[in-house]
């Protein structure tokens, strides 16, 4: 019976999961240090599908019974689905993912003090969360900023020194972390605010995680020299299988996919290794043929919109000239003066635009030349293009 996970699938069985051996061994022997009081600070990064959230969930699932572990998303966080993310709205959406870990450990005496120092300190509520029957508050105060923080960013010492004979420490996941862009100017104020706390905390580590690569410009405000955490944080880039891995997972995961040589090094070149990518398209394929090179290529262009669904999405959301200058570097990389002049505008104009999609992660800028990101994206555009002769532009 094949048990292969849809790429969508953010968390997986014990039979869906594959590899990563070294990857887990590593972050879990740095986060059980965690108990000895010596917390490390950990930023997890990687291409986005690459698995990064399906990895840190199986392993804080694996260190739940000995530590309090808590996985927060920040894209979840109320106030950036709104699209204004704000420190306020950050602290409300840890706090309540903080109560909902709380309620799963039953740790109801903590509750019983989160309600009486509610009662005495002058926030303002919003819901009440029901944790077995005890009331506890979840606060909203867009005036008291510094004593919210404050109030929550010590929870995860708190719930650690209240509960040692039942944790060996807190451990917790904050993933994507890449919202915190949205912040804008005060990205740099809230990192540094973040470090003060962490660091004056025992048996409490963090982990960040995010659709980030090595090189992108947040990387360097956190762990670059001058960054907030200025070389203090363990850095861990997750890679995409290789060629050997994607193949032994096939094999063991859909048996019924039978590929001839050409074909699988046509899949992989389709992929790029990425678990989303092999997943989605892999689901998608035809069962016990025989799957060549020319098979292989025609089945990529007729699940393309499947494949690119989430890019689909992401590209209606940009703006016109946005989507422009994607359509200028499917040509290959382009320096922004390049660009400029192919579109007929300034290159200062282009500043905001491209600085936007890097943060989006659609375009990287590398050795002074601007690339699609997504080659992904890049297939589906071309494929839009050859089939309509027009790109998909949005309509104005």
């Amino acid at each position: 019976m094949e048990d292969m996970a849809w790429g969508t699938d953010a968390e997986l069985t014990d039979e869906q999961f594959y590899n990563r051996e070294q990857e887990i061994v590593v972050l879990k022997a740095v986060l059980e240090s965690t108990a000895s009081g010596s917390s490390p600070t950990i930023m997890v990064t990687g291409i986005r599908g690459i698995g990064k959230t399906v990895l840190l969930k199986k392993i804080i699932k694996e260190l739940k019974d000995d530590y309090f572990t808590c996985y927060i998303d920040l894209s979840a966080t109320s106030s950036y689905q709104m699209g204004k993310l704000t420190e306020t709205g950050i602290m409300e959406h840890l706090y309540e993912s903080f109560m909902e870990e709380y309620q799963d450990k039953k740790f109801f005496s903590t509750f019983k003090k989160l309600s009486k120092y509610f009662r005495t300190k002058d926030f303002s509520l919003g819901d009440i969360l029901d944790a077995g029957g005890i009331p506890v508050p979840i606060p909203r105060s867009v005036n008291n900023y510094k004593k919210l923080s404050s109030f929550v960013m010590d929870l995860p010492q708190v719930i650690y020194q209240e509960h040692q004979d039942q944790v060996k420490g807190t451990i917790l996941v904050i993933d994507e972390f890449q919202v915190l862009k949205d912040l804008g100017d005060r990205l740099e104020t809230f990192l540094w605010y973040l470090r003060s706390v962490i660091q004056s905390q025992k048996n409490v580590t963090y982990v960040f995680s995010g659709s980030l690569t090595s090189s992108d410009l947040i990387i360097s405000k956190i762990a670059g020299a001058d960054g907030a955490f200025g070389g203090r944080m363990l850095n861990v880039e997750v890679h995409p299988f290789s060629k050997s891995t994607v193949k032994n997972y096939l094999k063991d995961k859909s048996p019924s996919l039978i590929f001839d040589e050409s074909g699988f090094e046509r899949f992989y070149q389709c992929t790029k290794g990425i678990p989303f990518y092999v997943n989605t398209f892999a689901k998608l394929l035809e069962r016990d043929v025989q799957l060549d090179q020319e098979k292989v290529k025609d089945e990529f262009q007729r699940t393309l919109p499947y494949l690119a669904i989430h890019l689909i999405n992401q590209w209606s959301r940009i703006t016109l000239q946005e989507q422009k200058i994607i359509t200028q570097l499917l040509e290959g990389p382009m320096r922004r003066k390049d660009i400029s002049q192919n579109l007929g505008v300034t290159s200062g104009s282009l500043s905001k635009p491209l600085s936007k999609l890097q943060d989006t992660g659609l375009v990287k800028l590398e050795e002074n030349h601007y690339l699609i990101s997504e080659p992904i994206l890049e297939a589906w555009l071309k494929k839009e293009y050859n089939e309509k002769r027009v790109y998909p532009f949005r309509s104005m």
